[in-house]
């Protein structure tokens, strides 16, 4: 029987706090390069290194509740624990890249834009209330145009985000691209 899991097995009967802190520094020992090789593979360098101690910590807390018998079923375990982590990793860097632009920087980035074809003030003011209208009105349909049109998203990236189809994704920003245009007029 291999050895990492026959210190799991061990670790899992061990009352004593001591004892059990001796054998997860062993196991953690053991598992830490391969785990350290995969993360590093999946994430930039920066953010490898934290990734890396929320994997450990995560299998640290969950150690106890590992049910398997084979060094392949905890290897298996552990992977996926890390997978989880870099996954939420991912969506918490992509949340924060995604987060929504006050009006005033907005209004900035459309002067720097149109510098060449500058913007009538009547179309300015419109299209400042028609925003402020969809932001109070309806906060979901804003961030979803801010997404598609301002960012660049398309229909199948805006769906995953939000867990629905294509379809479903296409037809909301199209309803809301309506609800935007009755507020102008």
């Amino acid at each position: 029987m291999d050895d990492l899991i026959k210190t799991v097995r061990t670790y899992r009967l061990t009352a004593g706090l001591a004892e059990r802190l001796r054998l997860a520094e062993e196991i953690f020992r053991q598992i830490e390069p391969d785990l350290r090789v995969f993360v590093f593979s999946s994430v930039s360098h920066e953010a490898a290194k934290d990734a890396l101690q929320e994997v450990l910590k995560a299998v640290a807390t969950s150690l106890k509740k590992f049910k398997g018998d084979t060094a392949k079923e905890f290897w298996a375990w552990c992977y996926r624990i890390a997978r989880n982590k870099l996954s939420d990793q991912f969506r918490q860097q992509y949340a924060d890249r995604l987060q929504p632009v006050p009006p005033e920087e907005l209004w900035k980035m459309m002067e720097l834009s149109a510098q060449n074809a500058p913007m009538s003030p009547a179309v300015r003011h419109d299209l400042d209330y028609a925003i402020k209208l969809l932001t109070a009105a309806k906060p979901e349909c804003s961030d979803l145009l801010w997404r598609h049109y301002v960012i660049g998203l398309d229909y199948s990236e805006i769906a995953e985000e939000h867990n629905m189809s294509y379809d479903n994704a296409r037809m909301k920003i199209g309803r809301c691209l309506e609800e935007a245009k009755s507020l102008v007029s």
